[in-house]
């Protein structure tokens, strides 16, 4: 049994045998196949590689060959040169040339500096040109084709025939071969004979056919014609501010067509009221004024004068009855008087001049394409001129009269566009104002037409200095126009300054002068910095769904940063300042207005002229640093008879301003908290014992004051005018001024004698003045940097320092005083007048960027939205 078991075994074993060698030897048959395959593939290759050595060597014998032609061929040209060059060479020596080429040289060397010269003209040419290519291109766009006796002689033409052509001719008639205009300009390129960056000569001070190396190199400090240039032609080409831009009309030799001025004709109602019921309705109106033959109040819009479409335009905007300030102004300016109007924010204002002034343009005739407006509103600020052409937009339409607004920091061709085609209304600020009437020699627009003049918030432009280009406007319109000027505030000295372009004005008052409107609930917190976030935060969950609430705080940043922080509690708000660009300020108001959100938070750019429907709560994050600024802020709820409320935070840092809070709760007759008098009485103490300084009232920046000198005739007038009635009492203070100003004197003089005394033991140097006071506040600002002085310190070698006191226009500096000015002191001559001429190259450069900068887009502000 065993041995059949184990033969079983072989067989199995044999078979399995088998079947393992059968794939062995597969695979042995499949790796010979592979080898003989691999080495064929050699052979191939190897027989490709040889026959590849065997044409590469015949391509390089072939190259071998045209290399040894070229040598050939070049020898023979260079053999074929010399000679030529020999036989120059001979025919110029029978000629009498000089061999070394000297001539030539010096000829060469002169044409090439008259093409570059020529170049760099035509290139300071073309971009003329292509700034007034952009120019007229972008007036077409806005507003059509001007007239074509302007393109009867093209600049370009102009420029050929007077410049171009002549140079051309000179190079032509020259006595050796001219090379061609692009040889010359590469070999001056390739010679190294550019003109160098930085200190360089002006073009325009090139003569044609000046032999000098240095014009297109370094140049030597001491040729440079400004170095010579008077400082009274300087400062007359560069202290050319905006307003002086305009140029002045003779009124003389222009022919005015008449218009009316008096509207109004007073009803037998207000005619059959007694002196005594006149008074006691003004009484009841809270209406002042001063002014000979007042017009009565009315006391409906029907006793006006004004035309039916004006009354039913108003019904429809449910205008019930005037308010105080509109009864009186309405009668007062539609009988053509010149009006001087004082009342509370939200008192109506804006209506009181805007009725009148449309019932003045309707009198006459229709506005022309190409004509200027017949009304001219000029307010401060952005947001207040977009304002009133709001109100006035609600008019204009039923009566068929165009309004157009125009400011900075919005696209001035759609401006330019609309003024073209005419409009019988613009209102606007100063300043853009005079660029629209300087832009293209005054062809857009001008003020021939000009009958009736607004100024909004007139206080405010004068203290912001706009007096310069309100004047130089008011100037350039025809004198017999009817004057306007409205707004909540009026200190005195401003109201000196304004009457003066008013013809016998009368002045009202309506609740009194800078009074917070009694409509309105006024509340101070005494309150930490790090306490109020969190009080706002109360408020506005208190607020937020019974109506609108504006926040308003001191600083750009301070503003952004709330309203971050406002938008992560899930409060969603807006920002405003004057930081932002317009077209951001402008989407802000939207939708502050709109209810797309119901808080807002700004500075006091939105403190006037922003009036928005449903604004229930003013917050005073930071209080305002003046009384004029808080009345406006507060002035933005509880307007045109409805309620509001007004929280202002307050700290014992900020005691400086309780005095004002505390007058302003004690005019409007709200109650004075008594921490809140506990703090302004406290600082008042410390001003009196001169621990503290009182701050100012906000309007003492820019306005203007009478120094020592004007002072002084001011008071001879008074004596003078005393003693020719009869009134020759000595005023003893005057003695006693008139020696404080000549121990003053006496002081400075002395003063400046040690001072000459000690520069004349100095060692010999030398010195030179610039004076700056007067150039633009740009410009100031620049040039009196240290980064600026030390840069042309460094390069003249002269030491550049800062003197004297910035006095604005019409003040006279005081015995012994300097207006602001350049100290330029130097060991040469030299340095002095370089560092003097760089100076004068970088104010000029400074004030031409600004004046020809086109302000057609929406300008940059501080802050962008990513």
């Amino acid at each position: 049994m065993e041995d059949v078991l184990t033969k079983n075994r072989g067989h199995r074993d044999r078979g399995r045998g088998k079947e393992e060698r059968g794939p062995e030897k597969d695979r042995r048959k499949r790796r010979s196949e592979r080898v003989t395959r691999s080495d064929s593939e050699d052979r191939r290759r190897s027989d490709r590689e040889r026959n590849k050595r065997s044409v590469s060597g015949e391509d390089e014998e072939e190259e071998r060959d045209r290399r040894r032609a070229k040598e050939k061929e070049r020898r023979h040209r260079e053999r074929a040169k010399e000679s030529d060059d020999d036989d120059l060479k001979r025919r110029r020596k029978e000629l009498g040339e000089d061999d070394n080429g000297e001539k030539k040289e010096n000829i060469t060397r002169e044409e090439d500096k008259r093409r570059r010269r020529l170049h760099e003209w035509q290139e300071l040419k073309r971009r003329k040109q292509e700034a007034e290519t952009e120019r007229k291109m972008t007036d077409s766009e806005s507003g059509g084709d001007g007239d074509e006796d302007d393109e009867v002689i093209d600049p370009l033409d102009a420029f050929m025939n007077s410049m171009v052509l002549p140079e051309v001719e000179k190079l032509s008639n020259s006595s050796s071969p001219p090379l061609g205009m692009n040889d010359g300009i590469l070999d001056s390129k390739k010679s190294g004979d550019q003109p160098k960056k930085g200190f360089n000569k002006a073009l325009g001070r090139i003569i044609q056919g000046e032999d000098s190396d240095s014009d297109y190199s370094e140049p030597n400090k001491d040729d440079d014609p400004s170095l010579e240039e008077d400082d009274e032609e300087f400062m007359k080409r560069v202290k050319k501010t905006k307003a002086e831009k305009l140029s002045l009309i003779d009124h003389s030799k222009i022919e005015y067509e008449p218009f009316r001025k008096n509207f109004y004709i007073q009803v037998k109602d207000i005619s059959r009221m007694t002196e005594e019921e006149v008074n006691a309705y003004r009484k009841e109106l809270e209406l002042k004024f001063h002014g000979k033959d007042v017009p009565r109040p009315v006391k409906s819009w029907h006793q006006t004068g004004l035309t039916n479409r004006i009354l039913d335009t108003m019904k429809k905007l449910n205008y019930e009855k005037p308010m105080p300030i509109q009864a009186q102004a309405l009668p007062i300016i539609m009988s053509g008087r010149d009006c001087i109007g004082v009342a509370k924010t939200g008192s109506g204002k804006t209506l009181g001049f805007v009725l009148p002034m449309l019932r003045h343009i309707k009198d006459q005739p229709p506005v022309e394409a190409g004509e200027g407006p017949i009304g001219l509103v000029m307010a401060p600020t952005r947001e207040l001129v977009q304002q009133i052409n709001s109100d006035i937009k609600k008019f204009a339409k039923a009566l068929g009269i165009r309004s157009v607004p125009v400011y900075g920091g919005s696209g001035v061709a759609q401006q330019i566009s609309d003024l073209k085609r005419g409009t019988e209304i613009i209102v606007c600020t100063p300043g853009r104002m005079i660029d629209i009437l300087c832009t293209n020699s005054g062809k857009i627009t001008n003020l021939q037409r000009v009958t009736f003049l607004v100024m909004d918030e007139a206080d405010r432009m004068f203290d912001m200095g706009f007096e310069p280009q309100i004047t130089r406007v008011i100037q350039n319109i025809r004198p017999d126009r009817q004057t306007v000027l409205f707004s909540a505030t009026f200190p005195r000295q401003i109201e000196t300054l304004a009457r003066k372009v008013l013809n016998k004005p009368v002045e009202m008052q309506a609740g009194g002068r800078s009074v917070v409107n009694k409509d309105i609930t006024q509340l101070v917190e005494i309150r930490l910095e790090s306490e109020r976030y969190s009080r706002l935060v109360e408020l506005v969950e208190e607020w937020y769904e019974k109506g609108k609430i504006l926040v308003f705080v001191q600083s750009q940043e301070k503003c952004d940063a709330l309203c971050n922080d406002l938008n992560i509690e899930g409060y969603r708000c807006q920002s405003l300042h004057g930081g932002k660009d317009q077209i951001y300020r402008e989407s802000a108001i939207s939708e502050f207005k709109s209810s797309v959100c119901n808080l807002l938070i700004a500075t006091s750019v939105a403190a006037r002229g922003l009036d928005v429907k449903e604004l229930e709560l003013v917050v005073n994050f930071e209080a305002p640093n003046h009384y004029e600024d808080y009345v406006h802020r507060v002035g933005r709820t509880g307007r045109a008879g409805r309620k509001g409320c007004a929280v202002t935070f307050i700290s014992e840092d900020d005691a400086k301003y309780a005095p004002d809070l505390v007058t302003a709760l004690e005019l409007s007759e709200q109650p004075v908290p008594d921490d809140l008098k506990a703090i302004a009485d406290g600082f008042k103490a410390k001003v009196k014992q001169g621990i503290e300084k009182a701050h100012g009232t906000g309007y003492g920046g820019c306005g203007f004051k009478f120094n020592e000198e004007e002072d002084e005739v001011k008071k001879a007038a008074k004596r003078a005018q005393a003693k020719e009635y009869g009134f020759e009492e000595e005023d003893k203070s005057d003695s006693e001024d008139e020696n404080d100003v000549v121990r003053k004197v006496g002081g400075d003089i002395l003063q400046h004698k040690l001072a000459k005394i000690q520069a004349e033991a100095m060692p010999e140097h030398y010195e030179a003045e610039l004076e700056i006071n007067d150039l633009p506040q740009n410009a100031r600002w620049k040039v009196t940097q240290r980064e600026t002085l030390g840069q042309i310190s460094e390069w003249a070698g002269a030491a550049i320092t800062t003197r004297g006191q910035f006095y604005t226009q019409g003040r006279i500096p005081l015995p012994g005083e300097r207006k602001l000015y350049l100290f330029i002191e130097g060991p040469t001559e030299t340095s002095v007048k370089a560092a003097k001429a760089e100076l004068k190259r970088f104010l000029t450069d400074i004030i031409t960027n600004q004046a020809l900068s086109l302000r057609g887009g929406p300008q940059p502000g501080r802050y962008s939205v990513l």
